[in-house]
C-alpha cells in the first residue's frame, strides 16, 4: 500500500476512535425515543451531514488558524493529543459519550431539530474530532493531495454515523448492555492510544531542535 492509503487509513482509524459511532447510539435513541422512524432517519442523516460540514469546516480553516494565532505545528500536535487521550480515558470510565452534558440532553429532548446541536455539536464533532482533524491536516501541509483524502475519510466517517443511528434500534438489542460497554472500552483503549501517539509526533521534533 502506498503513502496515501496509508494516511486514508490512519484518518479513518483517527476520526472513527474520536468520533465512535457505536458509544453514541444509546444517546442518539435517548434523544429520538418519541420519534418515528422517518424523523429518526432524517436526524440520523442531517446530524451526519452537519457533522460533515463543521469538521471539513476545521480542515479548511486549520492552517488559517496556524497563521492567525503563529501556532507552531508541534504545539497543534501535542495540544490535539491531550484533547485526543481525554476523550479516549472518559470512554473507557463510561458507555455514553462524555462531552454530551445532562443539560443537552434536556434540549435535545424538548427540540424537533436536534441534528445540529446535540448531535453533531458536541456529539459528533466535538473537541475530540476538530482536535483530530486539525491535528491531521499538519501532516497534509507539506502535500495537497493529504487533503481531499482526509476530507473523503470525514465523509466516510459520517457514512458509518448515519448507519450506525438508523440501524440503532436494532443493533442495540444484538449488542446488549456488557456488548456496548466492551466495545466502547476497545475504543476508548485505541483512541488514547492515537492521542499518545500525537504527542510523540510533537514533541519529538521539539527534543531533536533542543539536541542540536
Amino acid at each position: 500500500m502506498n503513502e496515501y492509503g496509508l494516511y486514508l487509513l490512519g484518518a479513518l482509524a483517527t476520526l472513527f476512535s474520536v468520533v465512535n459511532p457505536i458509544s453514541t447510539m444509546p444517546v442518539f435513541l435517548a434523544l429520538t425515543v418519541n420519534s418515528d422512524k422517518k424523523h429518526r432517519e432524517l436526524m440520523a442523516r442531517k446530524s451526519a451531514v452537519m457533522m460533515v460540514l463543521i469538521l471539513l469546516g476545521f480542515l479548511i480553516a486549520g492552517s488559517f488558524i496556524l497563521r492567525f494565532f503563529s501556532l507552531s505545528l508541534d504545539g497543534i500536535r501535542i495540544a490535539g493529543g491531550i484533547v485526543i487521550v481525554r476523550s479516549g480515558f472518559m470512554l473507557l470510565n463510561a458507555i455514553e459519550k462524555p462531552n454530551l452534558s445532562q443539560e443537552s440532553k434536556n434540549e435535545g429532548m424538548t427540540k424537533k431539530d436536534i441534528s445540529l446541536t446535540p448531535l453533531a455539536i458536541p456529539l459528533l464533532a466535538g473537541p475530540g474530532a476538530m482536535a483530530a482533524v486539525i491535528s491531521m491536516s499538519t501532516k497534509a501541509a507539506d502535500d495537497a493531495i493529504k487533503y481531499p483524502i482526509l476530507a473523503l475519510a470525514i465523509v466516510i466517517v459520517a457514512f458509518s454515523v448515519f448507519i450506525s443511528f438508523r440501524y440503532s434500534v436494532k443493533a442495540l438489542p444484538i449488542l446488549g448492555t456488557s456488548g456496548l460497554e466492551a466495545l466502547t472500552k476497545i475504543m476508548g483503549f485505541i483512541t488514547m492510544s492515537i492521542g499518545v501517539q500525537f504527542i510523540i509526533n510533537g514533541v519529538m521534533p521539539l527534543l531533536a531542535q533542543a539536541h542540536a
